[in-house]
């Protein structure tokens, strides 16, 4: 084991991950995590902050120890702990901001504006999304063009753009590129996840600041807003959402949006908001073709250190990939397990490095009975009593959750997840998804479990 290095470990174990692990877990978890130090046969990785830390302690061990197996070809134990080295913080890590010492965000911010209490930093600009590193093809030219002239003409052309397309195809790389651009010619952009606006907007009307969040908001010449699906059902917060768009409109400010799924298929979504996101331009991305799938790999392989032949990117090109960002994955994980053994890429060296992952590359599309088992095991209990009348509070709860992923994630009807459950009313289920929606908005357990039950039912 001596001659491992703690960050080359890590680092080949997060291609590995990056593969596994749903996207907002990822990003939010284990993006920013480093290799700290290896002894005794325990490797230490450091966290972001100590609510990061405990997660990946709680929820994602298991899966994080055998990532970190398997490159090593040997038994390791894992630790998590917070890395003094790491200036980041997350939109989920609510600091106290009172005790801290405010931070300059100059890409993000306006320089003269304070932070009130309770505000979350803002969530700084990645320095690899960008347009030129951008590939382009059949699947994506129609959100590349409205990027391009929302960062061009920001408030002009197309006012709202809205993107959406499943997990890990390039919205995020777009939002962050209309950033630079905006940066670039010495205008202001403010990129926020939603749940940082939830957040930050349920603090303000909580301590009386509500004046101060809406000056954040409405004074950027751009507002980047990502993942918006997870305002479904926070009526309040869409509220709120829909006069800061109106007067960042009216104002002729640019608005970019991004989700998992169009505006006419949010639900539970605020007709008025739902009206303004259909104003501009909606863009959706497909899965790249293998034609793109090879240039982007060519793209992401000419930016590392390690040479990869064009057999090797191929046969990547291949493989069965859900997303940009798995393909991403497969190749970071090939070039760190060439820095691990100090082997060249080969093809015997690629497929020995990806074995084992063709099956969670191959994940089931979610169904209700995917999402009934795991729930049901997350909660300890049966699918059965789940669908029964036993009103047990955790079965309750087990139950109530399950109908809240079927309404959100699969955009069931009412109708449909009623059947699920035994053939329960609509209204029955209504209910149910109006409660889980309002618990969700400030329930930080619910939020967890939310998290950890959709990498569970992924990987079902």
């Amino acid at each position: 084991m001596s001659d491992l290095q703690p960050r080359q470990l890590w680092e080949a174990a997060l291609g590995d991950l990056q593969v596994q692990v749903a996207r907002p877990s990822y990003d939010t978890f284990l993006l920013n995590t480093v290799g700290v130090s290896l002894e005794d046969d325990c490797l230490v990785i450091g966290a972001n902050s100590s609510f990061a830390a405990e997660y990946l302690e709680k929820r994602l061990r298991s899966v994080v120890q055998t990532a970190v197996e398997r490159v090593a070809h040997s038994p390791l134990d894992v630790r998590f702990q917070v890395s003094q080295s790491s200036s980041v913080v997350t939109a989920t890590e609510i600091a106290d901001e009172q005790a801290q010492p405010q931070v300059q965000t100059s890409n993000v911010e306006t320089p003269t504006r304070h932070r009130f209490a309770g505000e979350t930093p803002a969530l700084p600009l990645d320095p690899r999304y960008v347009f030129s590193q951008f590939t382009v093809g059949c699947s994506n030219e129609l959100a590349m063009a409205a990027a391009t002239a929302a960062a061009e003409r920001p408030g002009q052309k197309y006012n709202p753009v809205f993107l959406y397309s499943p997990s890990g195809l390039g919205k995020t790389h777009l939002l962050h590129a209309i950033g630079h651009r905006i940066r670039e010619r010495g205008l202001t952009a403010l990129y926020v996840s939603s749940d940082q606006f939830i957040t930050e907007f349920v603090r303000s009307i909580r301590e009386g600041r509500a004046s101060e969040f809406r000056e954040k908001y409405r004074s950027p010449d751009v507002l980047l807003m990502d993942d918006i699906q997870f305002l479904s059902g926070k009526e309040q917060t869409q509220e709120g959402l829909f006069h800061i768009f109106n007067e960042l409109h009216h104002s002729g400010r640019q608005v970019v949006i991004a989700s998992d799924r169009s505006p006419s298929a949010l639900h539970p979504l605020n007709d008025r908001l739902r009206s303004r996101f259909e104003w501009g331009l909606i863009a959706d991305i497909q899965p790249p073709d293998l034609e793109t799938r090879l240039a982007i790999l060519r793209a992401k392989a000419d930016a590392l250190d390690t040479s990869v032949p064009l057999d090797v990117l191929e046969f990547l090109g291949q493989r069965n990939c859900r997303s940009i960002r798995e393909l991403e994955g497969q190749l970071n994980r090939v070039a760190a397990y060439a820095d691990l053994t100090g082997k060249p890429v080969t093809m015997a060296l690629g497929e020995q490095a990806l074995g084992g992952l063709q099956g969670a590359l191959e994940a089931a599309p979610r169904t209700t009975e995917s999402v009934l088992e795991s729930v049901a095991s997350y909660y300890r209990t049966t699918p059965a009593a789940m669908k029964g009348p036993n009103r047990e509070r955790s079965i309750a709860r087990a139950r109530h959750t399950a109908m809240y992923l079927m309404r959100e994630d699969m955009g069931l009807s009412l109708v449909e997840i009623g059947r699920s459950f035994g053939g329960r009313d609509h209204s029955t289920v209504f209910q149910a998804c109006s409660k889980m929606a309002g618990l969700v908005e400030n329930d930080t357990t619910l939020q967890r479990d939310l998290v950890a039950l959709r990498e569970k039912i992924d990987r079902a």
